[in-house]
């Protein structure tokens, strides 16, 4: 049985009316802050542990710069954390605003970009699946087709033109150029392949995931 989930808007909004502006280091520090405060020093533990999940590193000095941006908007208020040795801590919390802020990026319609691991779509399932299964649902969803759509364009991209060979190339350079364009577009496709059937099996999952929950709460 399959679960129903809203279907995706195909509206075209500009990103600043769906909210999708937010750049992927104000998602992560905007998501973190609204489960706990935390310094700066916090977010770049997580961002060690976690980032390579989501595919998103952030140096340090670029954390804090972020951070004090926040506050610029109002996002987010710094609050001192005293500790009994050193210099006390600085704490940032989200405000209303802020969590207005990341709630419409939650919101906002998802458009996968074409490159198939780009960490968008990580970022957005990390942080905004996390609203409820059905959203996570929705976004697995909105991938799978957009690469089932684009995946029969891009099988393989091989063919190399005239102008792509130098005049002095003879037979065995032009065929291991070609040969070497064909391993790379192997590589893409066999990547491709992978993430989709993990999408597919993840949208399996959170299909029983999710009929298994509304059973437990029709009891």
């Amino acid at each position: 049985m399959t679960v129903p989930v809203e279907k995706v808007p195909t509206l075209k909004r500009s990103r600043a009316e769906t909210g999708a502006s937010l750049g992927r280091l104000e998602v992560i520090l905007l998501s973190l802050l609204s489960t706990s405060a935390r310094t700066g020093y916090d977010v770049r533990k997580w961002l060690d542990r976690h980032g390579p999940y989501v595919g998103y590193s952030a140096q340090t000095s670029q954390i804090y710069r972020q951070l004090g941006k926040l506050v610029d908007r109002e996002w987010a208020i710094p609050v001192p954390d005293p500790r009994e040795s050193g210099p006390d801590a600085k704490l940032y919390e989200i405000t209303d605003e802020g969590r207005r802020k990341l709630q419409e990026w939650i919101d906002s319609p998802y458009e996968p970009p074409i490159r198939p691991l780009d960490p968008d779509f990580q970022v957005r399932l990390r942080f905004a699946g996390t609203q409820s299964p059905e959203k996570a649902l929705e976004l697995v969803r909105t991938e799978l087709r957009f690469r089932r759509e684009h995946r029969q364009n891009h099988l393989f991209a091989s063919a190399l033109a005239e102008e792509d060979f130098a005049p002095e190339e003879d037979d065995d350079e032009r065929y291991w150029r070609e040969e070497l364009v064909r391993l790379q577009s192997e590589r893409g496709l066999y990547m491709v392949n992978s993430l989709m059937a993990w999408l597919e099996a993840t949208e399996v999952r959170l299909e029983a995931l999710i009929r298994q929950r509304d059973l437990r709460r029709e009891k």
